[in-house]
């Protein structure tokens, strides 16, 4: 077993030898690692690491991984030591390459972007083809992802006029907590494939602007990353996949508590990846395809770019809640809630539902939030009266934020949205708010009402979801 000496400087020429299954050595940061024992528990399988066995993986590991991944997740012994001179880095295909500018088209400024699709439209102008195919993927053929965005269009305003409208206050409280708009910058991974600094402009851009940032647990940026770039006063809260060994997230949560994070959730609609077909297609390569007999062929069931451990799949709702509670008593939401009466269970149970189909990314044909939520204004409204209920999944606009309040939603998030905005660094974020911020004021002051909690179900008509298509075209 190899022992790590921190005062031997190994050779290029010595790891290039170690390439195999039988020895596999890696090249980080100019530091070499022993992934041999780890090839076959390693979540997105052994060909990924075995592509850059005996050569340098900084590139294709850093974008994807938080900073303390090899110390929380790989034993000392296998921390080999510095590696003198640059080591051979494997040549990435075109698919890991930003598009290069063609004669005549101009390459996307902040100043062009008026909305938040127009900084999916430059992400996608930016950004290599294989980062933008793991933010835009949904499942299967794209259908849910395309009809989350398309159930907020089928509902309808209700506006009143004639009403004094002065000042408008946006301000409202999530799980307890103050926030000067009712909108959030939802968990999500991959920041550092948008922008090497990763995660924590997003925090940053938060804090500037008195948003709540919800931090996601397979964030590129570590827990203490996250935690360092808060801002005195700032509400951070803590996203969870309960990894398959409990005590890795137990830790972890514990540590959020500790730091001050304000309120936890739960991802349960997760328990395994769904089939991204747009990401699995970027990430074919077909050296490693050649591996395969065509009987043994699994390309089909790839994991996305961003990967993460196996999830605990045994909770129930007694058993998720009490595990929590040995932990904590902040907030706690169970995120991924689909119909009216996971909603119910979650009030009975003492925490709050978020509803979300994972943006569209994990069942094909799984329920848009607004169809969940006016369910449960259908069949137990009272979920509203004893729960704060979370949404997202499709919000690109003001007026889908304002809809989701006016049905009951106490807090609305954006994931995609604020990633593509990540392209553009910290002031990409910052004129995210800056855009979400107007478009809620001004359909506010439009829909005839001064603050958050003057909206209600009586400003829209939900009956075009009946009749609304929720299988859309898609376009891989």
């Amino acid at each position: 077993m190899p022992v790590s000496n921190p005062e031997k400087m190994l050779t290029r020429e010595e790891v290039s030898t170690h390439s195999s299954r039988e020895s596999c050595w890696v090249v980080i940061n100019s530091a070499a690692y022993d992934m041999t024992h780890f090839l076959d528990s390693h979540p997105g399988g052994p060909s990924i690491i075995l592509k850059y066995g005996g050569r340098d993986a900084t590139a294709a590991f850093e974008p994807i991984h938080p900073s303390d991944t090899l110390e929380n997740h790989l034993k000392s012994e296998y921390h080999l030591g510095p590696v003198s001179g640059p080591v051979p880095e494997v040549e990435e295909d075109d698919k890991s390459k930003a598009p290069e500018v063609t004669p005549g088209e101009k390459k996307p400024t902040l100043g062009t972007i008026i909305n938040i699709r127009d900084f999916e439209l430059a992400a996608q102008k930016i950004l290599p083809p294989k980062s933008f195919a793991y933010f835009k993927a949904g499942a299967d053929s794209e259908h849910t992802s395309q009809w989350n965005r398309d159930s907020w269009q089928a509902i309808r305003f209700r506006p009143r006029v004639l009403r004094p409208i002065e000042e408008i206050d946006m301000s409202t409280t999530i799980l307890g907590n103050e926030c000067s708009v009712p909108f959030f910058i939802c968990p999500a991974g991959g920041g550092k494939l948008a922008h090497p600094t990763g995660e924590v402009l997003l925090t940053k851009s938060a804090a500037k602007h008195g948003v709540l940032h919800w931090i996601s647990n397979v964030a590129g940026c570590s827990q203490k990353e996250m935690t360092a770039a808060r801002a005195l006063g700032q509400n951070q809260y803590w996203q969870i996949y309960a990894m398959s060994d409990l005590a890795v997230t137990e830790k972890e949560i514990k540590q959020a508590v500790k730091d001050g994070f304000k309120g936890f959730c739960l991802t349960v609609d997760a328990i395994r990846a769904g089939k991204r077909e747009r990401d699995m297609r970027m990430g074919l390569d077909e050296d490693e395809a050649a591996i395969y007999s065509e009987e043994e062929d699994e390309s089909f069931e790839k994991e996305p770019t961003v990967k993460r451990g196996a999830i605990w799949s045994s909770f129930d709702w007694v058993s998720f809640v009490k595990w929590m509670r040995t932990m904590t008593d902040l907030p706690v939401c169970a995120k991924g809630i689909q119909t009216w009466e996971d909603a119910k269970l979650c009030m009975e149970h003492g925490v709050h539902p978020w509803l979300s189909n994972h943006g569209g990314r994990q069942l094909e044909g799984a329920p848009a939030a607004a169809e969940t939520l006016v369910s449960i204004r259908k069949h137990c409204p009272e979920v509203f009266d004893k729960c704060e209920v979370i949404v997202d999944g499709g919000v690109l606009r003001g007026t889908d934020i304002l809809k989701a309040l006016c049905l009951g939603a106490k807090g609305v998030g954006l994931g995609r949205g604020f990633l593509y905005s990540l392209v553009f660094g910290e002031p990409g974020v910052n004129k995210a708010i800056r855009i979400l911020k107007h478009e809620v004021e001004v359909g506010m002051a439009l829909l005839g009402v001064t603050s958050i909690d003057q909206l209600n179900s009586s400003y829209v008509d939900t009956r075009g979801l009946a009749f609304a298509s929720a299988f859309p075209r898609a376009h891989l």
